[in-house]
């Protein structure tokens, strides 16, 4: 099976890269530099000569306190939103399946209990407007589309120059250099490890999945940031204090939703977010 990948060398990306290599796939690996999905006849004439048989973007701009900038918008709109909409349109074409990733940001966070897969979008950042027109956009295009919702995502890091540091080695990090951790107690979400997120996305597209929304999340309570980091700490003891604190103790730009875990209603579950958890911590010697 030939694989055209976007962001391939972001946090999901390398995992995605990887594990489709180790299936055995012929895997296109592109960053911005081999084809930018933000103009639309690269995307078009690339798609077209290369003919792949699945088209997974893992391409995002994820900077979400940037992109309440006006100046900035423009570009998160152009790699969140118009970015699947050429890639879906040039899959759409050639009848190739598109997998494209979202988050739970589209949501407004104001159901305690979680979202389901079908539950109506309402985002109130301008990261998350761009993320549910990107989704819109895959929707409407016609085209046959695994469109995967993602939470808190931690794993090892891209080799990309733009790959953040997960949560997990972030508060890891912090609690060597600092005599107290102050920890957002708000938030609530699934944190979910890429590796299983990659493992799970071939599944879905070996199995012939059919098309529409999907939560890849690793099961487990819906926890905040406080409550995630004691799972880490659990697993990575140190005994810095933690301060549970509300997040207008570290005012950001952008809102955030308050409840929007994500529920996984459609597929058999992963593995949970206690096992993924244990072992990533292991894997990096924390």
């Amino acid at each position: 099976m030939k694989i055209l990948l976007t962001g391939a060398h972001g946090n999901l990306g390398s995992q995605l890269l990887a594990v489709f290599t180790a299936a055995g796939h012929d895997v296109l690996a592109t960053e911005r530099e081999e084809l930018d999905i933000t103009d639309e006849a690269a995307v078009s004439s690339y798609i077209a000569e290369h003919q792949p048989d699945v088209i997974v973007n893992a391409a995002a701009y994820n900077l979400v306190d940037k992109a309440e900038d006006a100046a900035v918008y423009p570009i998160a709109y152009a790699i969140n939103a118009l970015g699947p909409k050429y890639l879906a349109t040039a899959a759409k074409s050639i009848d190739a399946l598109l997998v494209h990733y979202s988050t739970d940001y589209v949501f407004a966070g104001n159901k305690i209990d979680g979202y389901a897969e079908d539950d109506i979008t309402n985002p109130i950042s301008k990261y998350g407007e761009t993320k549910a027109a990107g989704e819109k956009f895959v929707i409407d295009s016609g085209a046959r589309y695994l469109l995967c919702r993602m939470s808190k995502i931690f794993g090892p890091a891209g080799t990309s120059s733009a790959a953040k540091q997960s949560f997990v080695e972030l508060i890891t990090s912090l609690a060597k250099t600092k005599p107290e951790l102050r920890i957002v107690n708000e938030e609530v979400g699934m944190p979910s490890y890429t590796v299983d997120i990659a493992t799970e996305t071939l599944r879905l597209i070996t199995a012939n999945t059919p098309t529409g929304i999907y939560h890849l999340v690793n099961p487990g309570p819906g926890v905040t940031w406080y409550q995630f980091a004691e799972e880490i700490f659990a697993l990575a003891p140190s005994a810095t204090p933690r301060i549970p604190v509300l997040g207008s103790e570290f005012p950001r730009p952008a809102p955030r939703p308050a409840f929007a875990a994500l529920n996984n209603t459609k597929l058999p579950a992963m593995r949970s977010r206690a096992l993924a958890l244990k072992e990533y911590i292991t894997s990096i010697n924390l």
